[in-house]
């Protein structure tokens, strides 16, 4: 059964269509798992996707995610960060059905490889209020810049915006907004 935000994405917002969009709710509204279906769908049709975290511990736990479901349907799973440069090849040849990156390292391949970003199908740029960060935002933007003009599907996902409708316009995106958390968050102490 979809959450409400899944169910919105999928049948009125065209999740897979192959328009861009951007999701913005609360945490554990299911924005993930939205981005997750466009991956799993683009990956079986044989193109490639790339899942931009911005920190490596949400990148290594993507990964991990990714990895454990999606390996025994024959997609490959590989991951970017600073510390894990195991895979750095194979992001760099293209060799991979979902990428989990923080965005520094796909700046750095597109620096390198620029002809790269082609073969990209599907971009999912997670806590895409990184935009708004003032050491970051201005890289995050040239690099989500560069794949909207090269033609990539890019899927935004967010907490927290301010003015998302422009954020939207800007993608060229259709904004699927949600403001309820699906289960109750609860505050306290454990003593």
């Amino acid at each position: 059964v979809l959450l409400p935000l899944q169910e919105a994405a999928v049948k009125r917002h065209g999740l897979f269509d192959g328009g861009n969009l951007l999701i913005q709710a609360p945490t554990s509204a299911g924005k993930t798992f939205i981005g997750e279906m466009a991956a799993v769908q683009t990956a079986l049709k044989g193109k490639r996707v790339v899942y931009l975290a911005p920190i490596k511990a949400l990148a290594e736990e993507k990964y991990a995610d990714f990895r454990e479901k999606y390996d025994a349907y024959g997609m490959k799973v590989i991951v970017s960060t600073r510390d894990r440069r195991e895979f750095d090849a194979d992001l760099e040849s293209g060799s991979f059905s979902i990428a989990v990156v923080v965005y520094e390292k796909l700046e750095q391949l597109l620096v390198r490889r620029p002809e790269r970003i082609a073969e990209l199908a599907l971009v999912i740029a997670d806590e895409i209020e990184i935009l708004s960060d003032p050491e970051r935002g201005a890289e995050a933007e040239l690099l989500l810049t560069q794949v909207r003009r090269a033609g990539c599907r890019l899927i935004g996902l967010s907490a927290v915006l301010g003015h998302a409708d422009k954020l939207a316009a800007w993608m060229d995106a259709g904004l699927v907004s949600y403001t309820q958390r699906p289960s109750e968050l609860r505050f306290g102490v454990i003593h």
